[in-house]
């Protein structure tokens, strides 16, 4: 199912409403519920402790300036990939073993705070949301950024990747209620 989303506004207007999606789910979790993991897996302050460190790095690279990128991770070159194959790769990947590096692991989830989690990951949101639209279509295709498991991806890249990501999580989450 290829996804047409690949404007700046449409990829805006998505990752705004997956994260309205996310805030609905978790509003109605009760603390007990929050805290508890199933099967070994991160319970749900953690699959969202994930999402902000996630959400706070990826709106730190979109608040780099261009010139910094640039020199970091030259100027990417190759054509887009759309949504669906973003989100294939990083499948490929998850399938091949790969994991949340350190960086992308949650620390302070293990004994949550409803409230704080809830409120670092609403701000994470609009911060992405915010630093996103500082750029350009073109410049959304221009620069990239590394990624840990993808590797080299241009921002728009990046922006369909979290727009997967945050949904990847919201699957999880719903599975847990």
């Amino acid at each position: 199912m290829i996804l047409k989303m690949q404007t700046k506004e449409e990829i805006q207007n998505t990752l705004s409403s997956v994260f309205n999606e996310l805030n609905e789910q978790v509003s109605t979790i009760n603390a007990k519920d929050f805290k508890v993991s199933k099967n070994g897996m991160w319970n749900i302050a953690q699959n969202i402790e994930h999402l902000t460190l996630s959400n706070n790095i990826t709106a730190l690279s979109f608040r780099m300036p261009k010139t910094v990128l640039q020199r970091l991770f030259k100027i990417h070159r190759s054509a887009n990939l759309n949504y669906d194959e973003v989100t294939w790769r990083y499948q490929k990947a998850l399938g091949n073993g790969a994991k949340a590096a350190l960086a992308f692991q949650p620390i302070f989830s293990k004994f949550p705070v409803i409230i704080l989690v809830l409120k670092f990951w609403k701000l994470s949101c609009s911060n992405l949301l915010s630093a996103l639209k500082n750029w350009s279509e073109a410049d959304l295709d221009t620069y990239q950024v590394q990624h840990p498991i993808l590797g080299k991806i241009s921002l728009r890249e990046l922006a369909l990747f979290t727009i997967y990501h945050t949904r990847h999580h919201l699957n999880t989450i719903k599975q847990m209620k």
